[in-house]
């Protein structure tokens, strides 16, 4: 796709998403509830899009990479 489309394809979704808000404006309650879940969705990518450090090192990570236990003492 190139660049000069993609404006062209947001306008299309977020035209398709009107057609489908509108389309189902008697089940207000349930167009509420997926807006909410989509939201908190996109809230949750951003956050782990924006997080400071992967979490793949602490994945891998082994007790005493974090704690170190003075074992005299036990």
């Amino acid at each position: 796709m190139t660049f000069a489309l993609v404006p062209v394809a947001e306008a299309a979704l977020f035209t398709f998403g009107c057609l489908v808000i509108h389309a189902l404006r008697r089940h207000a309650d349930v167009v509420t509830a997926t807006l909410a879940c989509l939201a908190t969705l996109l809230v949750l990518m951003i956050g782990i899009a924006c997080a400071p450090e992967s979490f793949a090192k602490y994945q891998s990570a082994g007790i005493n990479d974090f704690a170190r236990l003075d074992t005299a003492i036990y």
